[in-house]
């Protein structure tokens, strides 16, 4: 990996975490048009970047999400389902899914329309 190659996965990262995109689709997408190996450093090297915006977001967020004791009790209550299906679904996800750039921009073009479908309802209804 070079450097610019480093530089561009650090752009796409920093613009896409903090929108309700996935990240980490983009990652694979980009390493993919750079034409960078799937090797065990890139593998470690996006958990990083990644982790860096997580950290982030904690560190902004952190007083709001300790002053509301509901607001724990809600992000608790939504990370179980999501854990749970994670490990009964991570074998599967793992290799038939990360693997399939077509799958990967079909969930993204998919998840992209479903969510300018939803604001166009919504907002019609206020």
């Amino acid at each position: 990996m070079t450097i610019f190659s480093g530089l561009i996965l650090g752009i796409i990262e920093g613009l896409t975490e903090f929108l309700p995109i996935s990240s980490t689709a983009h990652l694979i997408l980009a390493g993919d048009w750079l034409r960078l190996p799937a090797t065990d450093f890139l593998k470690t090297f996006d958990i990083s970047i990644q982790f860096g915006a997580i950290l982030a977001v904690v560190v902004l967020y952190w007083n709001k999400i300790w002053s509301s004791r509901a607001l724990v009790y809600k992000v608790i209550a939504a990370f179980i389902p999501t854990g749970i299906i994670g490990l009964f679904l991570y074998k599967i996800v793992k290799d038939y899914l990360l693997d399939n750039n077509y799958i990967i921009a079909g969930a993204l073009l998919i998840g992209g329309i479903a969510i300018i479908w939803l604001e166009r309802y919504y907002a019609a209804k206020e």
